[in-house]
């Protein structure tokens, strides 16, 4: 008799557990990916429209999840606006935001998508988890409601979240980060009452997540490094390489030897932004990278890192 699909899954994950746990290292993976942006509108467009532009982007980071996954890679970041793209008003973003709970709800939305409100997008990236067994970062929009007991409610009754997820290879939620540090063209976004710190642990190692703007501030940058000590930092980002970000592999290879941790760093790719520059960077400089200003194209990058740099006899 063949088992069941639960069981089948939980016998993959056990697997990759054991696997990870005998090894000292890990495969990573980042995506660049080139954003299927929306047409321009000055009015929200329908749920329904939102929904068929994300899928077509969730359709192409759907393949290089799976060629990751081929490649033995334990998890894939991919980029801020990765799904949806970017310069929205705060009301025409509103149809593609979801309400993304608390990970201490414990959820895998891959199979049980109706117990929250309607999220169809975080339902397909838990089953991108789920079916390729290995974790999954994203970077998606984040809604709240509020009313008028909360002097800090904007007007329309909801704070909305640039929002970085993170599923397991069960597909679980296991992080939720709200950027902190917002670029001055993000007004469709609000920031957070307090800067997030966000950790989780994996069977290779103690990671964190920060968005973009983030890496030149202290908060969440340096605190997750110099007090909460993890050992890689997961970077969903869409970087221009001018000023003031200066050239992203360039920076993005210093931060992370610098900071003495593995950088897992995943682009947004327009070259008419000046938007390119992935890489996976460690303390001891680029394990790969891609900075490509010449076409329109994605491109995956893989490598193998140490689990826990601080513990390695070359650590700088």
């Amino acid at each position: 008799m063949l088992p069941s699909q639960p069981l089948l899954h939980a016998a993959v994950f056990a697997l990759a557990v054991l696997q990870a746990f005998a090894s000292d290292t890990f495969i990573a993976a980042v995506y660049e990916h080139a954003v299927i942006l929306p047409d321009a509108t000055n009015k929200p467009v329908s749920p329904d429209d939102a929904l068929a532009l994300m899928n077509k982007n969730m359709d192409v980071l759907e393949g290089a999840i799976r060629e990751a996954a081929q490649q033995g890679a334990h998890i894939i970041v991919t980029p801020e606006d990765g799904i949806y793209g970017w310069l929205f008003t705060r009301e025409t973003i509103y149809p593609y935001l979801e309400d993304i709970p608390d990970p201490a709800v414990n959820w895998i939305p891959c199979t049980d998508p109706t117990r929250f409100a309607p999220a169809p997008v975080q339902e397909r990236l838990s089953c991108m988890a789920r079916n390729n067994s290995l974790y999954v970062v994203a970077n998606i929009g984040d809604k709240k409601p509020c009313n008028s007991s909360d002097p800090g409610c904007p007007s329309d009754g909801r704070y909305q979240y640039n929002t970085d997820v993170v599923f397991d290879p069960e597909g679980k939620l296991v992080a939720r980060y709200h950027k902190y540090n917002l670029f001055r063209r993000e007004t469709q976004f609000n920031y957070p009452k307090e800067p997030e710190a966000v950790t989780f642990e994996t069977p290779f190692g103690k990671f964190g997540i920060f968005t973009c703007f983030d890496i030149l501030f202290h908060e969440p940058a340096v605190v997750l490094v110099s007090e909460l000590q993890v050992d890689t930092v997961l970077f969903p980002t869409a970087w221009m390489n001018v000023l003031p970000f200066l050239t992203a592999v360039e920076f993005h290879s210093a931060w992370a030897m610098g900071m003495g941790v593995n950088l897992l760093s995943a682009n947004t790719h327009n070259i008419n932004l000046a938007m390119t520059g992935s890489g996976i960077f460690t303390p001891e400089g680029p394990a790969t990278y891609h900075y490509d200003s010449g076409t329109e194209e994605g491109r995956l990058l893989v490598a193998e890192l140490s689990a826990r740099p601080r513990l390695d006899p070359t650590y700088p």
